[in-house]
C-alpha cells in the first residue's frame, strides 16, 4: 500500500478527525428526529418535513418551532429544552448567526447529530470560516457530529429515512449504490435520475462544507455498508489524500467498485514548473492517473455514473472485454462497433457453429450472421428468432458476455407486445452461463410500472441506451481486470534512505548524472570544461562525435538559450560550439549561474523518453513517462503513477503510450526488452524514494533507448527550499 502524506491538511482542519464508520453510521440510522425552526412558511421546513413522512419514517418526529405553533398539520415544541426524549438526529434549518446557540441546546439536551444546512460559513469568507471552526470545535467537545453546513440533508433508503430539506421524488428506489456527494444541489438531480434509469441507492448523503464529515468518511462507511453494492461518488476536490487511497483499498478487497464524476478536467487545472514533467502532471491528470492505479473508475458525466454504477451493481465484473450483441436493427450495429472499440471492449466474429445453429433455427440466408447480429426484419415473421439468436450468442465461447438489445416495459401495452418471446428473454436474462445484458438503442426512461414489473420479475439492470451501456460495460471489465493485477501486485519495500550529498543544490548535469550512475541508473559519461581548448581536449580523450551543453542549475531547458550542439565531429566544430554556447548563454539567460559546458559522447539515434519525478504537494511524489524528449509537450503521450509502483506497473506504463509500437521493433528497428526497461525506471524510481522529503524534482530527459541500449543523456534534480 502506498503511505501519500498530505501536506495541505492538518490537525486543525482534518474533516474527518477521529470519525470512523460506525460513528457516522449513528447519525445516518435515527429512530428519532427533529426539526429545529420548524415553519410552516418555510420550504426549507416543508421539504425536511414532508419527504421524512414520504419515504415512510416511522420514529418519532418531533418540530421545535420558537413561537410553540402547529406546522405542517403537527404540533411543535417552542423550546428544544421542552422535547420529552433527546432525538437521535436533528435537522437545523435555523440561520448562521443563531447556530451556537442552538448548538449549546441541542447539546444540553443530549443531541448528539446535526444537520446543518445554513450557508454563509466555511465558504464565505474569514469570519464565516471562524465560526465554523467555531462550531466544529465545540461539537468534538461535546462528542457531537455534525454533517454539513451548507447542505441538505442524506437519504438512507432501505431505513426509510429521508433527511433531506429540497424537492426529490420519494420513495426512492432502494438499491445497492450509495452516493457521497460534494453538491446538494447536484443530489436534487441525480437521486430522481438514478430511479429514472431503474437504479436504486442504500444511502446517499450530501456533504456541504465538509466541516466534520467529508465525502471521503461517507465513502468509507460506504464500504462497511452491507446494503451497498457500489460507491458512486461526485467530487470537486479530494480533502485527505491518504484516506482516499486507503478507502479505494478498503473498497476493491471488500468487492465494491467505487464509481466517482470529477469536477476539472480542464487544461485550466495544469500546474506549472520549471522542467517538463510539471506540465504533464496537472492537478487533474495525476487524480485521473490515481484513479486508474487504485482501480477506481472516473467517468466524464452524472450520466455515465449512473449508467456504469447501475451496471455494476447488477454484474459486479463483466468477466471479458469480448462481447457478443444481438439487435432486431442494423441501424444499431455500426453505432455499437464504435462505441465498443472506444470502450476498449472486443466484437469477435461468431464461431461457425453458432453460424450453423442459427441456419438449423430458421434464420433466413439474407440475414447474416455477424457481431453484432442484426435478426432483420424476419422477426415479424418468427419472433422466436430473437430467443433462438439470444441462446447461440450465449453458448458461443468467443464471447465472454451477450447484449440483448431490450429494456423494461413502461406499460401493459408493451408488455403484452413482448409476450411471445418474454419467458425466453428472461430466462436468459437471470438463468445464463454468462452474464447477458438488456440495452435499449437509444435513452429509455424507466417509469414506476417498469420499476415494478422488473421488481416482480427479478430482472437485473437494463441499461438505457447502446451509447452508455456499452461505456458502462467497459468501465465493469476493466475494473475486473484492474482489481486482478492489483491483487497480484508485490508488497514493495522501501529503499533505503539517501541523505542529500553535499552542496548538491548546485550541481551540474555532469554531476548528477554521476551521482545516479552510482545508484544504479546508467548514464552517459561526461565533464565540464571551462574553455574551448578543454573542451577539445576532452572530445578527443572520449572520442568524437560528440555533445557539448552549458552546465547551469539555473537552466532547465538549455536548448531555448541556444546551449546545446550536437554531432560536432572534429576540434575546430567543438572550439566554435564551445565559443556559441557560452555567448549565446550570456545573452539570453544573463541572470544564470553558469558552471561550465559540458562535454559527453554522442550517442547514435533511438527513441528518447522523459522520466520524471515531481514531489505533489498533495499525492506526494508521482513518476511521469512519457515519449518525445523535449518534445513531450507537444506530444502529449505520457502516463502517471503515484510512488512507489513495481516494475510491472511500470511496464504497463509503457504499454499505455500510444509509440509503444517504436518499442517493439518498428519498421525492421531493434525491439527493446521493456522489462529490462522498466527495471531502469524503477531504479530511478528507487533513487527518487531515497532522496525522501528533500527532493522536490528528478527529471531524465531524454532516456535513450535504441534496442537494449538504455541510457540517460541529461537530468535535472531539484530540491526543496529549506
Amino acid at each position: 500500500m502506498t503511505a501519500v502524506t498530505n501536506e495541505l491538511i492538518t490537525d486543525d482542519n482534518l474533516t474527518g478527525k477521529n470519525l470512523s464508520p460506525e460513528r457516522l453510521r449513528e447519525l445516518l440510522e435515527p429512530r428519532s428526529i427533529a426539526i429545529i425552526g420548524a415553519n410552516t412558511k418555510s420550504t426549507w421546513s416543508h421539504f425536511a418535513h414532508s419527504n421524512l413522512l414520504a419515504a415512510g419514517f416511522t420514529g418519532e418526529l418531533y418540530l421545535v418551532n420558537r413561537r410553540g405553533e402547529d406546522c405542517h398539520g403537527q404540533e411543535s415544541y417552542a423550546s428544544i429544552a421542552e422535547l420529552p426524549e433527546a432525538p437521535e438526529l436533528a435537522i437545523v434549518l435555523t440561520g448562521t448567526n443563531s447556530l451556537p446557540e442552538i448548538q449549546e441546546q441541542c447539546i444540553d439536551r443530549g443531541i448528539r447529530n446535526l444537520i446543518v444546512l445554513a450557508s454563509g460559513l466555511g465558504e464565505a469568507g474569514p469570519e464565516g470560516q471562524a465560526l465554523q471552526q467555531q462550531l466544529v470545535d465545540r461539537a468534538r467537545e461535546a462528542d457531537q457530529l455534525i454533517l454539513g453546513p451548507n447542505n441538505l440533508g442524506f437519504i438512507n433508503a432501505h431505513a426509510k429515512v429521508a433527511a433531506f430539506a429540497h424537492m426529490t421524488e420519494l420513495p426512492l428506489v432502494a438499491g445497492g449504490v450509495g452516493v457521497a456527494s460534494q453538491s446538494g444541489a447536484l443530489a436534487i438531480y441525480l437521486l430522481p435520475y438514478m430511479a429514472s434509469r431503474g437504479v436504486g441507492t442504500s444511502i446517499s448523503v450530501t456533504v456541504g462544507n465538509e466541516a466534520m464529515i467529508s465525502a471521503i468518511d461517507v465513502m468509507s462507511m460506504l464500504v462497511d455498508d452491507e446494503n451497498t453494492k457500489v460507491i458512486a461518488s461526485y467530487l470537486e476536490q479530494v480533502t485527505d489524500t491518504a484516506q482516499f487511497l486507503d478507502v479505494a483499498r478498503r473498497a476493491r478487497e471488500a468487492g465494491k467498485p467505487i464509481v466517482i464524476f470529477k469536477a476539472g478536467a480542464s487544461e485550466a487545472s495544469a500546474k506549472a514548473a520549471a522542467a517538463h514533467t510539471g506540465s504533464l502532471a496537472g492537478d487533474d491528470k495525476i487524480f485521473d492517473a490515481v484513479c486508474k492505479q487504485f482501480g477506481v473508475i472516473r467517468v466524464a458525466n452524472i450520466e455515465d455514473l449512473v449508467a456504469t454504477a447501475g451496471i455494476l451493481e447488477s454484474y459486479g465484473a463483466l468477466p471479458g472485454p469480448r462481447f457478443g450483441v444481438v439487435t432486431g436493427s442494423g441501424a444499431m450495429c455500426a453505432l455499437v462497433a464504435d462505441k465498443a472499440e472506444a470502450s476498449g471492449l472486443q466484437l469477435p466474429t461468431p464461431a461457425e457453429s453458432t453460424v450453423r445453429q442459427l441456419r438449423d433455427d430458421g434464420l433466413p440466408e439474407f440475414a447474416a450472421v455477424n457481431n453484432p447480429m442484426d435478426t432483420t426484419g424476419y422477426i415479424s415473421v418468427d419472433p422466436s428468432i430473437l430467443t433462438k439468436a439470444g441462446d447461440a450468442f450465449i453458448n458461443d465461447e468467443n464471447f465472454d458476455f451477450v447484449v440483448l438489445n431490450t429494456s423494461w416495459p413502461n406499460n401493459q401495452f408493451m408488455v403484452d407486445l413482448g409476450k411471445p418471446t418474454q419467458e425466453g428473454l428472461h430466462r436468459q436474462l437471470k438463468n445464463s452461463a454468462k452474464p447477458v445484458v438488456a440495452m435499449s438503442f437509444l435513452p429509455t426512461e424507466v417509469n414506476e410500472f417498469a420499476r415494478g414489473f422488473a421488481a416482480e420479475h427479478g430482472l437485473p439492470h437494463a441499461s438505457d441506451s447502446f451509447d452508455r451501456g456499452i461505456e458502462a460495460a467497459g468501465h465493469s471489465v476493466w475494473w475486473g481486470q484492474r482489481t486482478a493485477q492489483l491483487a497480484a501486485e508485490p508488497q514493495l519495500e522501501a529503499p533505503a534512505a539517501l541523505a542529500k550529498p553535499e552542496g548538491a543544490e548546485h550541481w551540474t548535469e555532469i554531476e548528477t548524472g554521476d551521482f545516479l550512475r552510482a545508484h544504479g541508473v546508467p548514464y552517459v559519461p561526461g565533464r565540464v570544461v571551462n574553455s574551448a581548448a578543454q573542451a577539445v581536449a576532452t572530445a578527443e580523450e572520449i572520442g568524437y562525435p560528440v555533445v557539448l551543453k552549458v552546465a547551469s542549475e539555473d537552466i532547465a531547458h538549455k536548448t531555448e538559450v541556444g546551449g546545446v550542439r550536437l554531432m560536432l565531429k572534429d576540434a575546430a566544430e567543438v572550439s566554435e560550439a564551445y565559443d556559441f554556447i557560452v555567448s549565446s548563454v550570456a545573452r539570453l539567460a544573463p541572470e544564470a549561474t553558469v558552471q561550465g559546458v559540458a562535454v559527453s559522447p554522442m550517442r547514435p539515434a533511438g527513441n528518447e523518453l522523459l522520466v520524471g519525478i515531481i514531489t505533489d504537494p498533495q499525492w506526494g511524489k508521482v513518476l511521469a513517462v512519457g515519449f518525445g524528449g523535449v518534445m513531450v509537450e507537444i506530444l502529449k503521450d505520457s502516463a502517471l503513477r503515484l510512488l512507489p509502483v513495481s516494475p510491472t506497473e511500470i511496464r504497463r506504463m509503457l504499454e499505455s503510450l500510444r509509440g509503444i509500437d517504436l518499442l517493439k521493433g518498428f519498421r525492421g528497428s531493434e525491439a527493446t526488452d521493456l522489462d529490462e526497461l522498466a527495471k531502469v525506471i524503477f531504479q530511478i524510481t528507487e533513487v527518487a524514494q531515497a532522496l525522501g522529503e528533500e527532493l522536490e524534482e528528478l527529471e531524465i530527459n531524454p532516456l535513450r533507448v535504441a534496442g537494449n541500449q538504455i541510457e540517460a543523456l541529461d537530468a535535472l534534480i531539484r530540491w526543496k527550499d529549506r
